[in-house]
């Protein structure tokens, strides 16, 4: 996994920044909904985790400059935001931030071991482009990548 402590981190200010989705704006046309961010209660500055970065920078050059209003789920793209969501939207957690991040863990392991089942059939099934796109979804939540399970 990524850090250690998934539900928070440092900011800039000294704060703490805690996990959340949130919903962004792009172009004042598009709503990305379902991005998971750190927001700092000090100063108010938000972040994007680190490990979707690049899955939501890629998403907003495929809609280019001047895209048409609409609304997109960035979970149906990017498998922390998925699994991310998924957890949060289960509600309360009376454990609080330890029992959230023990849930999220879970999660993410469950969700890691179902991709390695899919991509274990597609191998066995010889289908490159099933293959393709689970080990893509898998190196969104591992650093390994998918050619291990084999």
């Amino acid at each position: 996994m990524y850090k250690d402590y998934l539900l928070k981190t440092s900011c800039s200010c000294g704060g703490i920044m805690t996990i959340h989705m949130h919903t962004l704006i792009y172009s004042a046309k598009i709503k990305i909904k379902h991005v998971p961010v750190y927001t700092c209660g000090e100063c108010g500055r938000y972040e994007p985790l680190s490990c979707i970065k690049g899955d939501l920078g890629k998403l907003i050059h495929e809609l280019g400059e001047t895209p048409s209003k609409r609304h997109i789920s960035f979970a149906d793209r990017n498998e922390w935001a998925s699994v991310l969501n998924e957890t949060f939207a289960k509600g309360l957690f009376a454990g609080g931030m330890s029992e959230l991040e023990e849930l999220i863990r879970s999660a993410i392991q469950w969700r890691i071991d179902l991709l390695l089942d899919v991509y274990r059939l597609a191998v066995d099934l010889n289908d490159h482009k099933w293959m393709d796109e689970t080990g893509i979804r898998l190196s969104q939540l591992t650093v390994q990548p998918a050619e291990s399970a084999k």
